[in-house]
């Protein structure tokens, strides 16, 4: 989840408004209508400016103040949506050593971060080994391995 609070950056007088990310679908025309009395928006514009951002992934926080397209931050909380935790914490570490801060960039991440181990406790180094030979192996392992 992605909470979010977002103005237009052209016409602050227009106000804000608080959405969270992913927009379920039954609510996604009223959105819409929402964003669209502040004259943002728009399928085609980044035009909306991102006043506030909270969320669990912290490396998102680079966000708050650009303005950005309101389908691509909706399309990027559902990728996060759908990931566990192992995933999760691979995307956070791969944003955070890229140091991106483009929401593009946060999208093509998501495709891709999986590819990262990343090592949460080091008690049990058989474990590793394995998570590592997993992740580097796309996901498939022999039964011998």
């Amino acid at each position: 989840m992605v909470r979010t609070v977002l103005s237009n950056a052209k016409h602050p007088e227009y106000g804000s408004i608080p959405l969270e990310f992913p927009i379920p679908d039954e609510q996604y025309d009223h959105t819409v209508t929402q964003l669209e009395k502040l004259g943002i928006g728009a399928v085609q514009n980044s035009d909306c400016k991102i006043d506030t951002l909270n969320s669990w992934y912290t490396v998102l926080e680079p966000l708050a103040g650009q303005t950005v397209n309101m389908d691509e931050l909706d399309y990027l909380a559902k990728r996060l949506e759908g990931f566990d935790d192992y995933e999760a914490s691979q995307f956070q570490a791969m944003a955070s050593k890229l140091q991106l801060s483009d929401i593009r960039d946060f999208i093509n991440l998501t495709f891709s971060s999986q590819q990262a181990t990343v090592i949460t406790d080091f008690s049990d180094w058989e474990q590793i080994g394995h998570i590592h030979r997993f992740t580097i192996n796309d996901g498939c392992m022999t039964a011998e391995e």
